[in-house]
Order: C-alpha cells, then structure tokens, then sequence
C-alpha cells in the first residue's frame, strides 16, 4: 500500500513529504517545524510586540531630546519624530520638588505630560 503524499504545514514552504515513518509527521524537517512555530508566536504575540516596539521608539525620542538638553517640548513636536502617547507605559506617582506627581517612566528617563500645556516635561534622567 503506497502511503498518501503530505503537505508541509509550514505556510511558508509547502513541499511534499513523501518519505516518513509515522503518520503523525507534520512537517519537511526540523527548520520548517521551527519556523512555523515562530511565526505562530509571532502572530499570538503581534499585540505584545507592538507595544514594545512603541515603547522603544518612544524611549528613543526622549532619549534623543534629554541628551540634546531639551526637557520639556510640546507634544505635537515629539509626535513628528515618532512618540505615540498610545505606548506611554503605566502611570506611577514619584515626588519632585515636595509634590506627588504622576509620571511616567521608560527604563532612567521619568516624564509627565502637562494637559494644561500639552507638553512632555523630562523630569529626571537617572545616572548609574
């Protein structure tokens, strides 16, 4: 009895399998069996790396402005280099000058957006 012809399931390969031992064989070899398993990941994760990603781009916005001495520029400014306000991370209470104020923080750089103003304020930049 010739055995039936299979498909590999990784989407981006599709070759035939013809040659296997065991019914249960999904896949061509061990690469496409690796790959299809990423980019399944790739997918289930997409709203978790996006978010890191916007993170990121953020960060490197303030970072760029904090380096250049520029602590406080208006919103608008910083959207034209890329900061998104949808990835601001959590909000957290930190005290500056004596005062409770919810800020932000991405890794040594804590901020606040002043809706008065509509400005990003760096409040502090930590050093190590």
């Amino acid at each position: 009895m010739k055995k039936p012809i299979k498909i590999c399931k990784n989407q981006e390969c599709g070759d035939e399998i013809v040659e296997y031992k065991s019914s249960k064989i999904e896949y061509c070899n061990d690469y496409c069996r690796n790959h299809a398993g990423y980019l399944r990941r790739l997918i289930e994760n997409e709203e978790f790396n996006e978010m890191g990603n916007g993170l990121k781009e953020n960060y490197r916005v303030l970072r760029l402005h904090s380096d250049a001495g520029i602590f406080s520029e208006e919103l608008w400014k910083l959207e034209r280099f890329g900061f998104n306000t949808c990835f601001l991370p959590e909000p957290k209470f930190f005290i500056i000058n004596g005062k409770e104020t919810q800020c932000y923080q991405i890794k040594e750089i804590i901020f606040r957006l002043d809706e008065k103003t509509n400005k990003i304020i760096i409040v502090k930049k930590k050093t190590n």
